[in-house]
């Protein structure tokens, strides 16, 4: 998902420069800025080392940006991206626009400066043989070709606000990181919507992900699945409300069932519940004090 941005924007320091292309592939960055390279258009990427912190920080902070050194060059940049250079063998000569008199390489099909098209009234902008001065007998046109151009503009615009709006709303994105550096991924969160919908964590770093975490809408751990034994199946369920420990569940592997159901109270054990033959009933309650001590 890509677009050209056309506001301004710029940070403190960088007055003079304009961002002219922004996207998730630090490839498609990288294409343009060889494609202005070429046409002798200064410029330079930024956040080309941070796209790898997506998803731990919004992503509009990391994509890859385009960004044109000079603020003369934005629309000749924005230009040379849209209007891809058409390569004509019939005819590879410059060319000047009738229009305003800005001289052309064979590559441009249309005025990079006014939007005028190679061939209508393309010259050495000089009067025409009967004496009419092509910039009056142009007005009308140019009237229309400006109009043409602001609405290709608020159009493309629009449509690049309501993809990149799709975008942020269906994708699913699976943002995975290595911890430890030992080149195998250990932790990774699964975003839908852009907001975290679980994650799994591998925390001794021996390649199984042996916890498993669900969020809210506000980004706080509702439940939390330990396998310890490796076997596909939670052995501990940990419970949390408002971000607190609320209640934990041991589970018999043998049975699969909860013999024993611990209760907390600001993080503190205040309770015990215990199956003592796996029945599946709770026969036994030990409760405990303030410093998790049992009462008699």
């Amino acid at each position: 998902m890509c677009s050209s941005v056309r506001s301004r924007e710029c940070g403190e320091g960088d007055r003079e420069m304009r961002k002219v292309f922004v996207s998730q592939s630090l490839v498609e960055v990288e294409s343009r800025k060889e494609l202005l390279d070429k046409f002798g258009i200064p410029n330079t990427i930024r956040n080309q080392q941070t796209s790898t912190l997506a998803g731990a920080v919004p992503f509009a902070e990391v994509f890859p940006e385009l960004w044109v050194l000079r603020d003369e060059d934005y629309d000749r940049a924005v230009m040379v991206m849209e209007d891809e250079p058409q390569h004509h063998e019939e005819d590879q000569s410059d060319w000047v626009c009738g229009r305003c008199g800005e001289t052309h390489g064979h590559e441009f099909s249309k005025c990079w400066k006014c939007g005028q098209k190679q061939g209508a009234n393309s010259s050495t902008g000089a009067r025409s043989i009967h004496g009419t001065d092509p910039e009056i007998e142009d007005a009308p046109q140019r009237h229309s070709s400006s109009s043409e151009l602001l609405v290709g503009i608020l159009t493309g615009i629009g449509l690049s606000v309501i993809a990149y709006w799709a975008w942020n709303y269906f994708s699913h994105t699976h943002t995975p990181y290595d911890r430890n550096a030992d080149g195998r991924d250990d932790m990774v969160f699964e975003y839908v919507h852009r907001k975290l919908q679980s994650a799994k964590f591998d925390n001794n770093f021996d390649g199984f992900y042996e916890t498993f975490s669900v969020y809210n809408q506000d980004g706080d751990v509702i439940r939390t699945e330990i396998d310890r034994n490796r076997d596909g199946k939670p052995d501990v369920i940990e419970y949390n409300t408002l971000g607190k420990l609320d209640s934990m569940e041991i589970i018999d592997p043998a049975t699969g069932r909860v013999k024993k159901r611990i209760f907390y109270k600001l993080d503190v054990k205040v309770r015990e519940d215990i199956d003592q033959d796996g029945d599946g009933d709770f026969e036994k309650t030990i409760n405990f004090d303030e410093y998790e001590n049992p009462l008699p």
